[in-house]
């Protein structure tokens, strides 16, 4: 095992109590995610991730939330495979409450995020559509489901996660547009059905036999679907603008039209301009905001800024005028 790592006293501790029979042979640390130790736990040919919340995220500025949100994960990654279907996430093998620890089954070698492959200019229309799917499904199959509901309509982990590191810190440090920020934000809390909260393409992991696991389910809450929409449209069009790509302009096209298409039964016309406003704010969100993207330079952090802020400003509602600014300044 690995000495040097960070808790691995309290780590082994725990596994002692969980499914892994056989000796540990190999532990390591998996990255990409602020807000949790994440290992990668290998028993012979076994593998298992493990997931533990911090309290302090691990960004420049202070950033505190609740650890109890690993549990709500793990509610929502049952769900997924519950509502969805098991190919969707992965099983969570063991988790330990009063640590706020779990452990899940690890992806198969070779799996790699959607991130990546965006991020080499690698568009897969196919995958885009497998996205669409598993976002429209889950929000269809929760809607109004009243254990869904009871389960997930504390939002404080929405609030913490989301809300005041996103939408409050850039009300701050944008004070002209504060008041149209601040009334963006209320309809997000309206409850729909269980919305997962960073449909982001690193937390899609694409599998070497086709599959798609949707992770990182800790701002899991029952609310508004259109914010899992505006979420996942956003890192399209910031990886659109990074790499001047209509390609990827393209497919967050793509996803947004396919989404609606397949939300059925819910009111488009009353959610839609609501997720445009939601998708103007994460733009801003992402270069101002507690978490800003990593990958963006100084030039188009300011492209980015510009842009979000005259379509906070003129409250631009429709997704093509939206997709149209973009498109103009690639």
């Amino acid at each position: 095992m690995e000495p040097t790592i960070e808790g691995m006293d309290e780590v082994r501790a725990l596994l002692e109590r969980g499914p892994i029979r056989a000796p540990l042979t190999r532990v390591s640390v998996l990255g990409g995610g602020i807000s949790n130790r994440v290992l990668l736990i290998e028993s012979g040919n076994d593998r298992f991730v493990f997931k533990q919340a911090l309290d302090r995220l691990r960004v420049k500025d202070e950033w505190l939330a609740d650890r109890s949100r690993l549990l709500r994960e793990v509610a929502c990654l049952k769900a997924i495979r519950n509502f969805v279907g098991p190919q969707w996430a992965p099983e969570v093998l063991a988790e330990w409450t009063e640590s706020f620890a779990c452990l899940m089954e690890a992806a198969p070698e070779g799996s790699r995020t959607w991130k990546d492959d965006l991020l080499k200019g690698t568009i897969d229309p196919s995958v885009t559509q497998k996205v669409i799917h598993l976002m429209s499904a889950l929000h269809r199959t929760t809607r109004g489901h009243p254990e869904v509901k009871q389960i997930f309509k504390d939002q404080t982990n929405f609030i913490q996660l989301r809300i005041d590191p996103y939408f409050i810190t850039i009300g701050q440090r944008h004070p002209d547009l504060k008041e149209k920020i601040e009334s963006c934000i209320t309809p997000l809390f309206e409850g729909f059905c269980l919305v997962h909260g960073d449909f982001s393409p690193k937390n899609l992991l694409l599998h070497p036999d086709g599959r798609l696991w949707l992770l990182d389910c800790e701002v899991g809450h029952y609310g508004n679907p259109v914010f899992d929409l505006s979420f996942c449209a956003n890192h399209l069009l910031l990886k659109s603008i990074h790499l001047n790509s209509r390609t990827a302009l393209q497919e967050a096209r793509r996803l947004w039209t396919g989404y609606w298409s397949a939300l059925e039964g819910f009111p488009r016309d009353f959610l839609e301009p609501i997720a445009v406003k939601t998708l103007a704010l994460l733009l801003l969100a992402r270069v101002d905001g507690k978490s800003p993207v990593e990958y963006l330079s100084e030039q188009k952090r300011q492209v980015v800024r510009q842009l979000a802020r005259t379509l906070i400003a003129e409250q631009v509602d429709r997704f093509e005028e939206l997709s149209d600014a973009v498109s103009e300044r690639l």
